[in-house]
């Protein structure tokens, strides 16, 4: 049976993944893109998902590099032909690729379209069990629209009219919105449900990665007023801001061609007003309430010492009065504020091992925590995870009586926690405070669950799982910043701590 070639690229760079999807109608020459991939572990799993008959990727990646990649895919799916996209100075790492299956590569410094095209002709035609053909359809509404999204302007003869047939009315609005779970099951139904409730206008699905559908509504300038309101009681009807997200409204235009800014300038951030918006159906831009700025930073000194006082509570409500104040800033970055209270875990953790406090389960699920704040899609729900938090350090510090190590103890240990980034070791450490090593290590075991050596690796990991979780550096810089100056062992260490690598970690955190 004839069909499209299916195609999957793997490529670190967006820039070239979206140059070589919309740089030509890929199935009026037979060829469906299915997907692509950032990286080699995330091209297989996206080659196990999409099932692709040619892969193109690249050699020089993070996380899994494409020689790594290429010969894992060749041994699990040998009958997947491979192209390979390389620089001048990677033929090695070519030749090894081509060795491993690889049917073809190009250099990137001389790819284009044609060429490329061409190569695809003559993989496409080493897989005995393939018969592809073109598409005679011309472009698909998706394709443009995705096309639009990315930043590409859409060419005047062959593209716009398609675009201007399927949206005939003058003006425009982009919804983001989610149905009742379980009313709808997929895209096709969601579009049809539109249709259904505003038959007067023309509607499409945005082929856009959000947890939200987006929709693009086209209707006559004179109905938009009664488009919106019909769209608000549709949005409380549905429970929005209750049962489900916020769904979000953008502003009116009057030109097909500004969609993508509108989007991405206008309806993404809108969507991240959201976190701090759940009792509101529906967002619509030019509608938002004034805001109120913080006005002043969060004292973590002072919170710290609640805790420290056994004042749990008043903590607790300082926290909460600092999050009303997010609450009213609502152009607050989201991803700083959930860097910023799971740092705060990460300080309180650390205040309670230098009180002494028994807290052994605290320091096993502050984990959680982190995944938890991290995968909130609402202030509301950072602030119940917080609030979870909060209760346990309660039991905590209640159940050791506030138990604090001897004043040599805390000295040390506060010592240890100013200087962990510089090259410390037991024997500086004991000539500093006058004392013999042997003695130190021994007075340490008595006063520690853990030896000198394993308290600093905790110390400096912990530290480095903060900088991989808010900062934009190297993981080698990261190395040297928390006291080690040997990279290997730094992965080595970090990964007996946390069970992962450095750059997994951070992959899994931004993830």
């Amino acid at each position: 049976m004839n069909r499209l070639c299916k195609v999957l690229i793997v490529d670190d760079e967006f820039l070239v993944r979206q140059g070589i999807k919309h740089h030509m109608n890929w199935e009026a020459e037979g060829f469906n893109i299915v997907g692509e991939a950032s990286n080699g572990e995330e091209g297989l799993q996206q080659v196990e998902l999409l099932k692709p008959d040619i892969v193109i990727t690249d050699i020089v990646m993070p996380v899994m590099d494409g020689e790594t990649f290429v010969r894992t895919l060749k041994a699990g799916y040998p009958h997947i032909e491979v192209i390979v996209l390389s620089s001048f100075s990677e033929f090695e790492y070519v030749r090894s690729t081509l060795q491993h299956g690889a049917a073809d590569y190009i250099l990137k410094p001389k790819l284009d379209t044609n060429e490329l095209l061409e190569v695809l002709r003559r993989t496409a035609g080493k897989i005995p069990e393939l018969q592809y053909e073109p598409s005679h359809d011309g472009w698909r509404l998706g394709q443009l629209m995705e096309k639009m999204l990315s930043g590409f302007t859409l060419d005047e003869d062959n593209e716009m009219p398609v675009i201007r047939e399927s949206f005939p009315l003058g003006a425009f609005r982009l919804l983001a919105f989610q149905i009742a779970e379980g009313s709808l099951k997929n895209q096709d139904q969601i579009e049809a449900e539109v249709r259904k409730r505003l038959p007067e206008i023309e509607c499409a699905i945005l082929p856009a990665e959000s947890r939200l559908s987006v929709m693009l509504l086209n209707m006559k300038p004179e109905q938009d007023e009664a488009i919106v309101k019909q769209i608000r009681e549709w949005a409380e009807e549905a429970g929005a801001g209750q049962h489900a997200s916020v769904w979000v409204l953008s502003e009116r235009f009057l030109s097909f061609e500004k969609m993508g800014n509108i989007y991405r300038e206008r309806l993404l951030k809108l969507m991240e007003f959201c976190f701090y918006y759940t009792n509101r159906a529906i967002l619509i831009d030019g509608e938002l309430p004034p805001m109120h700025p913080a006005g002043y930073q969060f004292n973590v000194n002072m919170f710290l010492q609640h805790v420290k006082r056994n004042r749990v509570e008043t903590a607790k409500e300082y926290l909460h009065e600092h999050a009303a104040t997010l609450g009213r800033d609502y152009i607050a970055d989201v991803f700083e504020i959930k860097s910023f209270l799971g740092n705060l875990i990460f300080n309180v953790t650390i205040t309670l091992a230098d009180m002494d406090v028994q807290s052994a389960g605290l320091e096993e699920s502050k984990y959680t925590y982190f995944k938890n704040v991290d995968g909130a899609s609402t202030l509301t729900e950072v602030m119940l995870v917080l609030d979870q938090f909060m209760t346990e350090v309660q039991e905590c510090v209640s159940g050791s009586g506030g138990k604090r190590s001897d004043p040599n103890m805390t000295m040390l240990l506060d010592y240890m926690h100013a200087h962990y980034d510089q090259p410390l070791g037991l024997s500086e450490v004991a000539k500093h405070f006058h004392f013999n090593p042997s003695y130190l290590s021994s007075y340490f075991s008595s006063h520690k669950k853990e030896g000198f050596n394993e308290y600093l690796n905790k110390i400096r990991i912990e530290k480095a799982e903060e900088l991989l979780r808010s900062d934009d550096v190297t993981i080698s810089e990261i190395s040297s910043m928390v006291g080690y100056s040997d990279h290997s062992y730094f992965c080595k260490v970090f990964k007996k701590f946390t069970g992962l690598s450095p750059s997994r970690y951070r992959r899994k955190f931004w993830a």
